[in-house]
């Protein structure tokens, strides 16, 4: 189980932002063929941003449902 607050959703959405700044510039330099990874990431880091505040989450969230929402099958 994993109890998310609202410290740790921030820690999360900078370290996507950072990969994705790192993509970004790769993608610049060399560019890249298959840009799956990079709308991932993106699509990722705006899931973590409509998180509610610590006061809202659930107290736990199940392994299941961390993987669910990390694969984009939960809202």
């Amino acid at each position: 189980m994993v109890e998310l607050k609202e410290r740790d959703i921030k820690t999360l959405i900078s370290l996507v932002t950072e990969e994705l700044n790192r993509v970004g510039r790769a993608r610049e330099q060399r560019g890249f063929r298959d840009p799956a990874y990079f709308y991932h990431l993106l699509d990722t880091r705006n899931r973590l941003l409509t998180l509610p505040p610590d006061e809202e989450l659930p107290s736990t969230i199940s392994d299941e449902d961390w993987q669910e929402f990390l694969r984009g099958k939960s809202a």
